[in-house]
């Protein structure tokens, strides 16, 4: 790494009035990392079954005789900037870190090797890259000799891309969607961010039962639709219904196979509309749709010292913007399938025809219904704004301290986490994504709220 202070060289002179510090950082690194395991470089042998009535050995394991290092790689390019005697400092950083020979646990190989996974295995290379923004004060704001203000502020945002990996390796990692309620798809893609979230498109609750839509004639139908009712009928791309052979509306269905072999579920009156992307009738996995990424566009912070004579208030807040999650705690609260708790919300729900809401129908049971699939009804902006803590100090004036014989008394009181500022309808929405799946919130525990009051002597 290097730094030059540029505000140091003679020709800067001129700039010392409001400049007072000008520095650049640029910086190289690469760095390993070892696999959690040892003496994988080596045969490992261990008694097996007995063999003709003798003692006998087996391999314990393959021989990683090309095991290498994870590596990691960074870019680092940083720019200091202080203004009036540092009163007013600015941080400006740039990132970029490359992982290559990514150590992959549990490889997989075909299984006439004698083993059907080894430990480790080099595989994969990702790039991480992102910026940060930091800005500080000292006495910002000055009135007599007896108040002033200070200020702190961060700003930052990062990305991932996996730029390499193995075909079959990258199967592994995603998960095949199983055509139930409540699954989590997980997919992983070159070029792209983990923590994608992939679901259904919701578009709200079936007004009417097929068989109502059915019954009714050509003019009836077209009238229906202009109203803005709805029934579980297949249309076409320009909103036109689907007619089968004998001149009836086709239905929708859920995960149709000739064969039998998928859910085969038939849509009614109260069930859950997901958008029909392709237009063939059925609602499967062709129909599931990119819906957010868990990561932030920014996230960071900012708090103020406040001080009046000996009076001192400190606050600090946390924030993150632009990042999305899956609620699955609201999405277990709206089921309605079993004997569990449910949200309010659920006395909204669709109860007969002509119903319009948002809230699909009851039915008992996991499999009788399918209106709780991971969708974007489900999936809720995750930003949000926190006050981290505040404190109001009081100094008790020296000479007062010292009649009591002690140096210093200082009162104070602070809260921490005393509320947060957020149109996420879950319990807390500072939730991350972990791994490779997207950011979803189980019904976690929230954070405590305390309030404290003390006292501070020195003797």
């Amino acid at each position: 790494s290097l730094k030059w202070i540029i505000s140091d060289e003679p020709w800067m002179e001129p700039t010392k009035k409001w400049l007072s510090l000008f520095a650049i950082r640029p910086s190289w690194g690469r760095t390993g990392q070892q696999p959690g395991q040892d003496y994988l470089y080596t045969s490992k042998y261990g008694s097996t079954n007995r063999y003709l009535d003798m003692q006998s050995m087996k391999p314990n394991n393959i021989r990683l005789t090309d095991m290498k290092w994870e590596i990691h790689e960074s870019w680092n390019g940083g720019i200091d900037l202080g203004f009036f005697n540092d009163r007013l400092t600015l941080t400006i950083e740039g990132y970029s870190q490359t992982t290559t020979d990514m150590l992959m646990s549990n490889f997989r190989i075909p299984s006439n090797a004698g083993f059907t996974s080894i430990p480790y295995s080099n595989n994969g290379k990702m790039r991480n890259t992102g910026w940060e923004f930091h800005i500080s004060t000292n006495r910002i704001i000055t009135i007599g000799k007896k108040f002033w203000v200070d200020m702190n502020a961060n700003f930052g945002n990062n990305r991932n891309e996996l730029l390499e990996l193995d075909e079959n390796l990258l199967d592994n990692l995603n998960s095949v969607y199983g055509f139930s309620n409540n699954e989590t798809l997980q997919r992983v893609q070159l070029h792209n961010p983990l923590g994608a979230i992939y679901g259904f498109r919701y578009k709200g609750v079936y007004t009417h039962n097929y068989s109502t839509f059915k019954n009714m004639t050509p003019e009836q139908r077209a009238q229906f639709l202009a109203e803005g009712k709805t029934a579980p009928v297949a249309q076409n791309a320009n909103g036109d219904v689907i007619l089968d052979g004998k001149g009836d509306p086709v239905r929708m269905m859920f995960n149709y196979t000739n064969d039998a072999t998928g859910r085969n579920y038939r849509f009614n009156g109260g069930d859950a509309i997901y958008e029909d992307v392709n237009n063939d009738g059925q609602i499967n996995a062709l129909d599931i749709v990119y819906l957010g990424s868990s990561l932030p566009k920014l996230t960071g912070g900012f708090g103020f010292n406040i001080t009046y004579g000996d009076w001192r208030l400190s606050t600090q807040f946390t924030y993150r913007f632009g990042n999305k999650i899956i609620n699955k705690a609201r999405l277990n609260a709206e089921a309605m399938i079993g004997n569990d708790n449910q949200s309010q919300a659920v006395n909204y729900r669709w109860r007969k025809e002509g119903d319009v809401t948002e809230i699909p129908r009851a039915m008992y049971g996991n499999n009788s219904n399918y209106n709780t699939l991971i969708s974007d009804r489900f999936v809720e902006d995750g930003s949000y704004l926190r006050m981290g803590y505040a404190q109001l100090n009081y100094n008790i004036r020296r000479k007062y301290a010292q009649a009591l014989g002690v140096n210093r008394i200082s009162l104070y009181v602070s809260a921490n986490n005393p509320f947060v500022w957020t149109k996420y309808s879950g319990v807390d929405p500072d939730i991350s994504s972990g791994g490779y799946a997207p950011a979803t919130d189980g019904n976690q525990t929230p954070r405590s709220r305390s309030y404290t009051l003390g006292i501070t002597v020195e003797f």
